[in-house]
């Protein structure tokens, strides 16, 4: 079974015809532009496919460097002859591999993970202010204490254990 793609065998061995729109895609032309300059003589077999290395040649010979978009030396257009919207294009390509991958869930969006660290953090906190008035009663009576004395002397230590945390850096986690 022969397998081949649009500009040769899977083998590697390049095609010696192209239809027009292979030939327009090998130029980086569009097929319209291919048709214009078959008009202007651009050889054509007689099955209407078009010789690679006869037709690089005209083009080369006979279409003006600045109106080319690509070289017809190669497949790939140099940078330089890319068009602004060629650039464009390239550039909203790349924004959509990025929404992609954020909608596959391999990005994050950091300011949501702040706001994620953040919202935790304060329940911590809370929790944790929220735990001296709970405690305090049962400290004070078991111990036969004050209970305005535990509350404040636990209410300080808390605090005082929370500004130390809030003051650790975080290890391994990059800060702007």
């Amino acid at each position: 079974m022969h397998s081949s793609s649009l500009f040769g065998d899977a083998g590697g061995k390049p095609a010696e015809t192209l239809s027009k729109k292979g030939f327009a895609e090998l130029l980086g032309v569009s097929p319209g532009r291919v048709s214009q300059l078959i008009t202007a003589g651009l050889p054509v077999e007689p099955n209407q496919r078009i010789h690679v290395g006869r037709g690089t040649a005209w083009v080369a010979a006979n279409v003006d460097p600045n109106r080319r978009r690509a070289s017809v030396d190669s497949v790939t257009p140099s940078p330089a002859l890319l068009s602004s919207r060629a650039v464009r294009d390239a550039a909203e390509a790349e924004i959509a591999r990025l929404k992609a991958e954020k909608m596959g869930r391999h990005v994050i969006d950091r300011a949501a993970a702040l706001r994620t660290i953040e919202n935790r953090a304060r329940l911590e906190r809370d929790a944790w202010l929220g735990w001296v008035n709970r405690a305090a009663p049962e400290i004070a009576s078991s111990s036969g204490a004050d209970l305005a004395a535990v509350v404040a002397v636990l209410d300080r230590l808390v605090r005082s254990q929370l500004v130390t945390l809030a003051d650790m850096p975080l290890e391994g986690i990059p800060h702007d």
